[in-house]
């Protein structure tokens, strides 16, 4: 979900006091960068990329652009914060309430070529002609499915859509426990939804966190929007659930990931009541404390796949890495062994009981 103010490219950046950078040919081409220029990045970036056959992620194309200091490490980092510059990550407040910084993983402006394409492949939805296939679908047909909510909040219910969490609690229950457990601790081999786990693993070689919603998921608006467009997955967008109970289920998975809707004077936690009457108001205000909502980043490093070797492999790609082929880490196994949580849900092994496979 990207907003169309944030990624649609200008010819060139009205940056005054940027001088402008020449970049001829390929980057291969390009032998000596020219000394640094006074502003933060190269003004006329479209045509460095241009001149470079497109090569926007080329190392020697984005240090001629954003400077070779301002390019790695911290000071790159930093520098991507800036909404203006052309690799940047960075997002409008009204996105997320606040300054979080790289919370929607926008398409940097430096993708040139994806703005062209799509310029020079636009047409404007009145003049289609369906040339016989099929039938354009009615507006009537479309109004159900009309239920986009943007990460500003466009297109929530009205505030006065909605339920207490005690409420909300019973609906998940009735429509949700018997695939993600009744708090959301995974059942019948569906993920879990509540699980408080730590993503950041000490070693590589451990096997993946679980990710759910209060750990991974960075936007408590796209959860919304998500679970009403697609579950019950036997009938999504379900009109005996409805707007309201919808609002009501997020309440309660937001409750048990501990989702704040804000903090007290004593920088303590306010967190969600059973009693609480859950809306779309609410909703905003615990987008803005996702737990994971900082930690997305546009990764612009270029796409690499390791060369398939299927006989006489080097020893980097065999086992631990030293050609040992008994040595190496099953998926979805603990380092004692024994296989990771869900697993055993996955293949009908749990015992007999509500919301599980043995149902």
């Amino acid at each position: 979900m990207f907003s169309t103010k944030q990624t649609i490219i200008a010819a060139a950046l009205a940056l005054s006091s940027a001088t402008v950078f020449a970049m001829s040919g390929s980057p291969d081409s390009n032998k000596e960068v020219v000394a640094k220029k006074d502003g933060l990045y190269a003004s006329n970036y479209v045509e460095i990329i241009k001149n470079a056959d497109g090569k926007y992620l080329d190392a020697k194309v984005i240090e001629a652009i954003l400077g070779k200091d301002a390019t790695h490490g911290r000071a790159g980092l930093k520098g991507k914060l800036d909404p203006a510059n052309p690799y940047s990550f960075e997002v409008d407040d009204s996105i997320d309430g606040g300054n979080h910084g790289n919370s929607q993983c926008k398409v940097p402006a430096a993708f040139v070529e994806v703005h062209d394409s799509v310029n020079k492949n636009y047409y404007s939805d009145a003049d289609f002609v369906a040339n016989g296939f099929g039938t354009p679908i009615a507006e009537s047909a479309l109004e159900k499915w009309n239920i986009t909510v943007d990460g500003d909040g466009k297109g929530l219910p009205d505030p006065s859509v909605g339920m207490t969490v005690e409420e909300g609690a019973k609906v998940y229950v009735q429509f949700c426990a018997m695939c993600h457990g009744e708090f959301g601790e995974g059942a019948k081999g569906y993920l879990p939804l509540a699980v408080d786990q730590n993503l950041v693993a000490s070693d590589f070689r451990d096997p993946a966190p679980m990710k759910t919603v209060g750990n991974y998921w960075p936007y408590a608006v796209t959860f919304f929007d998500y679970i009403r467009r697609t579950m019950p997955y036997w009938t999504p967008n379900a009109p005996f659930i409805g707007d309201k109970g919808y609002m009501g289920i997020t309440a309660y998975i937001m409750q048990s990931n501990y989702i704040p809707v804000g903090f007290d004077e004593d920088g303590e936690p306010i967190e969600l009541d059973y009693d609480t009457f859950y809306n779309s108001e609410l909703l905003m205000k615990q987008n803005r404390y996702m737990k994971n909502q900082g930690n997305f980043f546009c990764d612009h490093r270029p796409v690499v796949h390791n060369e398939r070797c299927m006989n006489n492999c080097p020893d980097s790609q065999v086992g631990n890495g030293k050609g040992d082929v008994h040595d190496y880490v099953q998926a979805r196994k603990l380092p004692d062994g024994t296989l990771q949580y869900n697993v055993p849900q996955r293949l009908h092994e749990d015992p007999p009981g509500v919301g599980h496979a043995g149902m």
